[in-house]
């Protein structure tokens, strides 16, 4: 017989030890995640100088601004916009946030493809899949992100003022090919028209040296975002772009990484201890940690825990302007294959007690009742420890904002806490 938890409160004398438990860390490569689902989306790449570019794409449909919608006998298109609602993020006090992560003063090179493949909301898609386009440029934005000042629009004798957006313009070939709708029967059903105009493929395009580059964020359930065009002066038509959460369009993120160093990722159950722990979003990395010598410690039957609490500590240094950390982090469990599954302290006690906000320069994690299943599994003939995985979550919020952990083993803040009486 194994150990045994108890709660708090108990007639023996209780020890405290952070060294009981041996611990193992390392990165590993994060494993892709749906993102046809998100809250928002985002947009950018950035030049890590410890881990790389990171680049994140956006695929998306526009549908008709209604069945058989028409231009009115109008000739040709003023011209045609395409409208990116920033995220809305607001600080404790209420007031506006600049939300993006990186350098947002770079001349930022956007450019925008059409989608050469049918998508549908009703499918999930990952951040692994690629898009088809023909590599044709159809619109672009060359510029720095203003995040602050509205936009006021002169359509006819009617001002319309716009919130901070992101304005990518498109070119006379999408113009034309836009306003030939009509004319080839495109826009009399939604159905027919996404049959005809799969979508946009938006893709960033600046050249990032290292320490470089920006990712922001968009909100696609929004009524700013559009395929606006606008024609006879003072019309504009908008083409809605409502993908996401709630959505009524199909889209998602693609993510890629690239010279991330050889040195960083690890394969999952053959990686050695490292002292430095890196986790990154967008599917970029995350902490595999491992318990070695976890049933011999809980195998004595007089020990009786009564609580366990692991913390993680942002390296010194690794987190200066504009590398900003995360308001928190998920621990999640493992499966056999290293693959993430959720963790029995994220559903049985508040997320109060469960920890993961980042507080005092750490983030701190109760995990008793995972330590309890495995132990309680073991004495069953079963050996679930298989470790757990320290990520940044895919949503909720969407950040590109990674963490690099100081993970020395029991020498740093890098320590399982354990709280334990051994009963006499």
């Amino acid at each position: 017989m194994g150990a045994i938890f108890v709660g708090a409160r108990n007639q023996f004398n209780t020890s405290f030890s952070d060294t009981l438990i041996e611990l193992s860390a390392y990165s590993v490569q994060m494993d892709s995640v749906i993102t046809s689902r998100l809250t928002a989306m985002a947009i950018g790449s950035i030049n890590d100088p410890l881990l790389g570019i990171s680049k994140a794409s956006l695929i998306t449909q526009y549908a008709l601004p209604g069945n058989e919608f028409s231009w009115g006998g109008v000739t040709k298109l003023d011209s045609v916009v395409l409208q990116l609602r920033f995220r809305n993020s607001l600080a404790t006090n209420g007031t506006a946030l600049e939300d993006y992560y990186g350098n947002k003063d770079l001349v930022h090179i956007l450019k925008v493809y059409l989608l050469k493949e049918d998508i549908k909301i009703d499918s999930l898609y990952y951040s692994t899949r690629q898009y088809k386009t023909d590599g044709i440029e159809m619109g672009s934005f060359t510029g720095k992100y203003n995040f602050k000042d509205s936009l006021t629009l002169n359509l006819g004798s009617e001002k319309v003022i716009l919130p901070p957006h992101l304005r990518i313009t498109m070119n006379s070939t999408f113009k034309e090919l836009l306003y030939n709708g009509e004319k080839n029967g495109s826009f009399t059903s939604n159905a027919t028209f996404k049959d005809n105009y799969k979508g946009l493929v938006i893709v960033d395009e600046t050249p990032v040296n290292a320490g470089e580059g920006a990712i922001v964020y968009v909100k696609l359930t929004s009524d700013v975002t559009a395929l606006t065009a606008y024609y006879s002066d003072s019309l504009a038509a908008d083409f809605p772009i409502l993908g996401g959460l709630r959505g009524s369009e199909a889209a998602y993120n693609y993510y890629e990484h690239k010279d991330v160093p050889s040195s960083i990722l690890q394969k999952s159950f053959k990686g050695n201890h490292r002292d430095t722990g890196f986790v990154q979003p967008l599917t970029g990395s995350k902490l595999r940690i491992e318990f070695p010598n976890l049933f011999n410690v809980l195998n004595n039957p007089k020990l009786a825990i009564n609580g366990a609490e692991i913390v993680f500590t942002p390296l010194a240094g690794s987190f200066s302007n504009p590398y900003t950390l995360p308001a928190s982090l998920s621990l999640v469990g493992s499966d056999s294959l290293g693959k993430n599954i959720f963790l029995k302290d994220q559903f049985t006690e508040s997320s109060s007690y469960y920890g993961g906000v980042l507080l005092n320069n750490a983030y701190s994690f109760n995990i008793v009742r995972h330590l309890q299943f495995l132990l309680d599994e073991q004495k069953k003939g079963f050996n679930y420890n298989y470790g757990m995985n320290l990520i940044v979550r895919a949503d909720d919020p969407v950040t590109a904002q990674r963490v690099i952990l100081d993970t020395r083993n029991n020498k740093g803040t890098f320590k399982l806490k354990l709280t334990y009486t051994v009963i006499k």
